[in-house]
């Protein structure tokens, strides 16, 4: 009964945790946009370097992005098998990579809010 609980807490978490990455996805892209339309009006060294910098950011949050769906679309699936065959390995493995994940989560998030602070300030 206690690992039903745990389990929709869990997948719960995750949905989460996928809408808020999905989320930011598009403001990155909102953001990619602005710099593009941004561009154009500049063109001062200093300019294109932080255009560059911002460009390998937006690259770089993508990259994440990506790992963490993934990792999270994993977690789901050993979650799925532990109903199916609960043994204590691997509900050990599911808690582990749950607090993994939960940690990873929280670093994108807070990364990502300065990422957007830093790109408004440019653009400002």
């Amino acid at each position: 009964m206690a690992s039903t609980a745990v389990k929709v807490s869990h997948d719960l978490e995750y949905k989460h945790w996928l809408s808020e990455i999905d989320f930011y996805k598009s403001e990155l892209a909102n953001m990619q946009h602005q710099l593009a339309d941004f561009m154009p009006t500049f063109y001062k060294k200093d300019f294109a370097e932080n255009v560059k910098h911002f460009q390998n950011r937006f690259v770089y949050q993508r990259e994440v992005i990506e790992i963490l769906r993934h990792d999270l679309k994993q977690q789901e699936n050993d979650i799925k098998k532990l109903q199916a065959y609960p043994t204590p390995k691997l509900r050990d493995k599911v808690s582990r990579m749950h607090l993994r994940l939960r940690n990873d989560v929280a670093i994108f998030f807070d990364l990502f809010l300065e990422l957007k602070r830093d790109f408004s300030d440019f653009l400002a």
